[in-house]
């Protein structure tokens, strides 16, 4: 056995066992694992935003809300002339009601009126002999009306070129020709009268002469004077005819003058009348006729089948207009409020549809309010560039009075800055 022992043959087995055990990678890289992992760390702190966010309460306001559409009495919803999303045009007829009026008579009762209406505009009041009155039977309670007015159409058709009323005035004007040529036959026996008398009064003249010359007796002298008194009162007649003739005409005058207040009185109840029946209808279509009331796209609140029973201020339909514009009024309180500065950024989430779900609303800060309200809250405005379509890609309906929770983005730090700001306030502490 030799003197000297090998380094290996001075080692047990279980040492040299240790010796040669080859660690996992893990193990061997673990310091440079770990400091990766913390550089990463903190480059993402770097990189993540991290957000100061103040919440408050919003609703959503709109310059021109959809219309809801009521029933105005209680019934069944006897037509139903439109489909759910359709496009409408304003005051279109979207279903009407059951009535004792036939819908159809009322409707052309009502297209009559208006046409009559327009046509009068120019006192053509010859218009209703062209365009006379439809017969109906089927009004229901406006059929009184109908037939009130009826009346006074008669009495009014009496007025025009062939009633009695244009009748008489013909006759009158009549008269006063014949009167006219009364008078001027009157002044044309007149002016040979005076003529006469001229000739006469010439002739008496030339006899007074000679009388005071006592070449005639004065006997003689009294045949002409007689005879130019005799000129004297048949003009004075004349003239009393031509009195009587002006008389005659002036009462025919105030007699046309007074026909015609009869005709225009006539015509101003007709008008009344016809007005009077225009509101009677729009009454009844305003009741029983369901109308779009501007252009829009119909939202059914239900759904909704002919024959079905409607209750009295029941809603059926809503109607959204084409274009209108959407924003949002945040009430917040005076906690982080200087933070906020218009353009800022802010996420509305609308009570009534889950952000989870329908995601949220972007809008834009576009004004703030310097003076509370009586709740200690300040107003702000919120601009939605994207109106009410979320960033999920989804549209939300907007109906009265829905309500939100409104996150104004104040400020966008990173991580990275947050962290040393709580480091830098440990420090001083």
């Amino acid at each position: 056995m030799p003197d000297t022992l090998t380094h290996n043959e001075l080692l047990t087995e279980e040492v040299q066992e240790v010796i040669s055990y080859r660690p996992h990678w893990i193990v061997r890289r673990g310091n440079t694992i770990f400091l990766l992992i913390v550089s990463l760390l903190l480059a993402l702190t770097w990189v993540i935003q991290y957000p100061d966010i103040i919440s408050a309460s919003t609703r959503l306001v709109t310059l021109n809300p959809p219309k809801l559409v009521n029933a105005k009495t209680e019934g069944k919803l006897l037509k139903l002339l439109v489909a759910n999303e359709q496009q409408v045009k304003k005051d279109q007829t979207l279903g009407y009601m059951e009535s004792t009026a036939n819908y159809g008579q009322v409707l052309q009762l009502q297209n009559w009126i208006n046409e009559t209406i327009a046509g009068l505009q120019d006192n053509n009041y010859a218009l209703l002999v062209k365009n006379p009155i439809p017969k109906l039977s089927g009004l229901g309670e406006l059929q009184i009306n109908y037939q009130e007015f009826q009346n006074q159409l008669e009495l009014t058709k009496q007025t025009l070129t062939s009633g009695y009323y244009q009748q008489k005035r013909n006759a009158l004007q009549k008269d006063l020709e014949y009167l006219a040529s009364l008078r001027a036959n009157s002044e044309q026996q007149k002016l040979l009268i005076e003529q006469n008398k001229q000739l006469d009064q010439k002739e008496y003249d030339a006899y007074e002469s000679l009388a005071k010359d006592k070449v005639i007796a004065p006997l003689e002298l009294n045949q002409y004077k007689s005879k130019l008194i005799a000129k004297e009162q048949s003009l004075k007649q004349v003239n009393v005819q031509i009195t009587s003739s002006d008389i005659n005409s002036h009462s025919k005058q105030k007699e046309i003058l007074d026909l015609s207040k009869q005709v225009s009185d006539q015509h101003q109840q007709f008008y009344s009348s016809l007005l009077d029946l225009k509101s009677q209808v729009e009454k009844w279509m305003q009741q029983y006729v369901l109308t779009a009331p501007e252009d829009g796209k119909v939202m059914f609140v239900s759904s909704l089948q002919e024959n079905e029973l409607i209750s009295n201020g029941q809603g059926l339909f809503y109607i959204q207009p084409k274009q209108t514009k959407f924003y949002a009024e945040v009430m917040a309180g005076q906690q982080g409020l200087g933070k906020v500065k218009t353009g800022q950024r802010v996420m509305i989430k609308v009570v009534s549809y889950p952000s989870n779900e329908f995601g949220y609303l972007t809008g834009v800060v576009s004004y703030i309010s310097n003076i509370p309200n009586r709740r200690d809250s300040f107003l702000i405005k919120v601009d939605l560039p994207k109106s009410l379509e979320t960033n999920y890609g989804k549209t939300i309906f907007f109906r009265n009075g829905l309500t939100a929770r409104a996150e104004i983005i104040t400020d966008s730090r990173r991580l990275f800055d947050r962290l040393t700001g709580q480091l830098k306030q440990i420090w001083k502490r």
